[in-house]
């Protein structure tokens, strides 16, 4: 089987093409940056170059079976600017539109297209439980969100089936984990905001194992809510990165701070969902790391 990553030179996308090649399947990715692959690239995953301005080369991707698409700007590195809220958006639009289109028009035939979204599809929602069925938000990341995965859908083809994955906080060594630690480590860490708001995460491992089981399973269809079963409060979020690191982490950081060193970037700690995985949990899907100080501790 043929698997298609784009946005395969990232966190999370170089790590599945890793783990698909070691499970047997064949795995190209897409890259803006070829250099960064030659670099980082396991040497059996085929390397297509893309600038996702032009044109797609469908004429140099193989057959292709599965596509993973986790192509677009990071929502952390930066303060939301209006030009950097633009990028989030258009490049998420830009990629996730030129494989629909594609898709449509017959020149890439795969069974199913796995489209990365986010748990912040949901919005501000306080203290309810939130399935696949729960309705957008209106703030800037749920209309993202939201945007992004109708252009996915444009993709659904008698032969093409499309999952779209709300992930929550990605806990592994990556960008937003070491921000929130940052300060914890320097003892200046502590709940943010009110300290009740709910965070939805998974840890990288079951992200990988997710992505994996939609493959295999092929019954999997529409949003899917990858987070663990078990979302936390901020102020339990901070309280267990204080024990993992053997730090306190009573410091708290009050919301209009937060809205000034970061803007409106400050959404996304301030506001929170919790959301539960329920088509993964009725699919039979067992989590590897459901518990947030276990996870904590795998990868701090």
């Amino acid at each position: 089987m043929h698997v298609l990553i784009f946005g395969g030179t990232g966190f999370v996308g170089n790590k599945l093409a890793a783990e698909l090649v070691a499970n047997g399947y064949d795995v190209s990715v897409v890259s803006r940056s070829s250099a960064r692959d030659e670099k980082n690239a396991v040497s059996k995953i085929g390397r297509i170059y893309w600038d996702t301005y032009s044109p797609l080369p469908v004429d140099d991707i193989p057959k292709t079976d599965v596509i993973v698409n986790l192509a677009g700007e990071s929502i952390g590195k930066r303060r939301w600017t209006g030009k950097v809220k633009k990028e989030i958006l258009n490049s998420r639009i830009r990629v996730t539109s030129a494989i629909a289109e594609a898709i449509s028009k017959g020149l890439l035939k795969p069974n199913l297209l796995i489209n990365a979204s986010g748990a912040s599809y949901y919005g501000k929602r306080g203290d309810e439980k939130i399935t696949e069925t729960g309705k957008n938000g209106d703030d800037f990341l749920a209309h993202v969100c939201r945007l992004w995965e109708d252009e996915a859908y444009r993709a659904e083809t008698g032969m093409t089936k499309v999952v779209t994955l709300r992930t929550g906080i990605v806990v592994g060594d990556n960008i937003a984990i070491r921000k929130m630690s940052l300060p914890v480590r320097f003892f200046i860490g502590g709940p943010t905001g009110p300290g009740n708001q709910w965070h939805s995460w998974i840890h990288i491992d079951d992200l990988i194992a997710v992505i994996k089981f939609i493959i295999e399973q092929r019954t999997i269809t529409g949003p899917v809510n990858a987070v663990s079963p078990e979302p936390v409060r901020n102020r339990e979020l901070f309280r267990t990165l204080g024990e993992v690191l053997k730090r306190p982490s009573w410091f708290p950081v009050p919301g209009f701070v937060l809205k000034i060193v970061l803007g409106q970037m400050a959404e996304m700690l301030l506001h929170g969902q919790r959301v539960i995985p329920e088509k993964l949990l009725n699919a039979g899907y067992e989590f590897k790391c459901p518990d947030l100080k276990r996870a904590l501790e795998d990868v701090l």
